[in-house]
């Protein structure tokens, strides 16, 4: 299919087939169609869908390589999409595609809901890719990578009173993605964000930034900037909600948030080369049985850094953190002991090098 370049209107429109980019030493696809209308191109066998050929640091590692791996779309056609409705329909395909997002798509004050389904990749271009008022619902699906993209619900104005008699946003349940009973997914060089918790007080408005509830397991959510929110990560949905979850955090920056970095219930969970910033409830929060490998973390001025707290115990093993002005439980013991299954070789690095390494490069743009 040909694409399009405008040009001043001194002369007439060119058309031309447009090679593909190089982002970051990475093959993206083509370049954007033309107006709203959604493109597609053949599939190509170098694009590195799953980051493989990037720099080592932000190459695919943790829970999602285990499993079968995470390979998104990369097995389909590259569509380049600047609408909803045309991110909806590819996202809900069952065909595999990597959807390149341009620009930002909107859901209105109403906000909107995409439903991803399995071998999808959705990646923004540039620095510029906003999903505004826009959530993803990845439920019992598998093999799904979300890179480079930016969302907010908070310009959502259409709520519902939940069951704890507060507003709630009705879209997406709130959340920016939620994740139920889906394997294999990658989360990386994104940005979540709502309202600072001190203004916006009603710490159930937009709910999750990125929750995973049920059978949900072997993810990880790498390199991205969480930021100005309530909630951050609720890892099951409730205390009889224990499944066997396996997922990795690593090389985020956490910044301006109450809790839940992440509150994960039952299962396992490695937690490495973040960096939290202004924590006000509690940071890493083991429940429910869990055990959690917490290692060569920055949490600078936050309140309870690794803890269990809010329902039955959970267990940790943390070491190599280091802790900046925090208060409360800061531990450098282990109470349970996890191994992972995955190589860390290159990229577990020392505490002293983590706050400059995310600051830096976490987030969108970045690739």
């Amino acid at each position: 299919m040909r694409h399009c370049f405008s040009r001043p209107a001194t002369g007439p429109a060119i058309l031309r087939t447009a090679r593909t980019l190089l982002l970051g030493g990475a093959l993206l696809g083509s370049l954007a169609a033309c107006g709203s209308k959604a493109k597609t191109t053949d599939p190509d066998p170098t694009t590195p869908d799953t980051g493989a050929n990037e720099p080592a640091i932000f190459a695919q590692t943790g829970f999602s390589t285990q499993n079968g791996g995470t390979t998104g779309g990369a097995s389909g056609s590259t569509v380049t999409v600047r609408t909803l409705a045309d991110l909806q329909q590819y996202a809900s395909s069952a065909t595999p595609y990597v959807i390149k997002i341009e620009g930002t798509i909107t859901g209105g004050t109403q906000g909107a809901s995409v439903s991803v389904n399995s071998n999808k990749t959705l990646l923004g271009v540039g620095s510029t890719a906003f999903l505004e008022g826009v959530g993803l619902t990845i439920s019992n699906k598998r093999n799904v990578i979300v890179r480079n993209l930016k969302f907010t619900m908070s310009t959502v104005t259409r709520t519902a009173i939940n069951d704890e008699g507060r507003p709630q946003v009705v879209a997406n349940d709130g959340d920016c993605v939620t994740i139920e009973g889906s394997q294999n997914l990658w989360i990386d060089h994104c940005e979540f964000y709502n309202l600072d918790p001190v203004t916006q007080t009603n710490q159930d408005l937009y709910d999750g930034l990125v929750d995973a509830k049920g059978s949900s397991q072997y993810i990880t959510v790498s390199w991205s900037y969480f930021h100005d929110h309530h909630k951050c990560h609720l890892i099951g949905s409730s205390d009889s909600d224990n499944a066997d979850r396996k997922m990795t955090f690593h090389h985020n920056y956490y910044s301006n948030i109450k809790e839940r970095l992440p509150s994960y219930r039952g299962g396992t969970a490695h937690v490495f080369n973040n960096y939290f910033k202004h924590v006000t409830g509690s940071g890493v929060n083991s429940r429910v049985g869990a055990c959690l490998l917490v290692e060569n973390n920055v949490f600078e001025d936050v309140r309870d850094p690794v803890t269990s707290k809010n329902s039955a115990l959970g267990y940790w093993s943390a070491s190599g953190n280091q802790y900046l002005s925090c208060t409360g439980s800061q531990p450098t013991n282990a109470a349970c002991t996890l191994a992972v299954p995955y190589a860390t070789t290159g990229v577990l690095t020392p505490a002293a090098e983590v706050k400059d390494a995310v600051t830096t490069k976490a987030g969108v743009g970045k690739l």
